[in-house]
């Protein structure tokens, strides 16, 4: 199913709120928002691109890259990069609508179910720890740190658990089973975590 000029509206003013609702702290991180939709996530750019000028695209770093950077202009010396994800991409299931909620603090930014939204973040860190670009796997320590609490949020505040989450697809589950696994032996500590999420 296509994106309507709706959507699109759609997408890039709830990436505009969160941005400018967002303290930054430092210059490298970025926003990733997740378009529920089988349309490449380039024509996404392109089209969130003529909503707003100030978004703008910065050819990949990486010249073998054949994909552009979303960039969004905060102010004259601040700017963020925006990753426009989609689901069927990098372990990112189909994610039901009935599953989004509109939570605090930004009550008008639909978000994935807090579950998910973890077990996608470890699986950066699994993709990090093992890539051979050294700025990649300097990544790792703030995964943790994210991820850490992350599972604490997910546990102590949230109560999630993956019996909750039924509609998650069995190869997903599967994914980040060994993904958490590889997490417990890296990080003993978490398994009191994990196992309270049901893993």
């Amino acid at each position: 199913m296509a994106l309507t000029g709706r959507d699109i509206r759609k997408v890039a003013r709830a990436t505009v709120t969160a941005l400018s609702r967002i303290a930054f702290t430092e210059l490298n991180q970025d926003v990733d928002v997740v378009v529920l939709s089988r349309r490449d996530p380039e024509n996404i750019k392109n089209l969130i691109i003529l909503t707003d000028d100030r978004f703008y695209l910065v050819p990949s770093a990486n010249r073998r890259n054949t994909y552009q950077v979303l960039w969004f202009r905060l102010c004259k010396r601040k700017e963020c990069k925006v990753d426009i994800l989609v689901p069927g991409r990098l372990s990112i299931p189909r994610i039901p609508l009935w599953t989004i909620s509109d939570m605090g603090p930004f009550e008008d930014i639909p978000v994935v179910p807090f579950l998910v939204l973890l077990l996608l973040k470890l699986r950066g860190w699994t993709d990090h720890r093992v890539d051979r670009r050294r700025y990649m796997r300097d990544k790792v320590e703030v995964d943790e740190e994210d991820i850490d609490e992350l599972l604490k949020l997910a546990v102590e505040d949230y109560e999630a658990h993956l019996d909750e989450e039924r509609w998650l697809p069995k190869w997903f589950v599967r994914e980040m089973r060994g993904r958490v696994q590889e997490y417990i032996e890296e990080l003993p500590y978490s398994d009191r975590y994990w196992q309270r999420l049901g893993f």
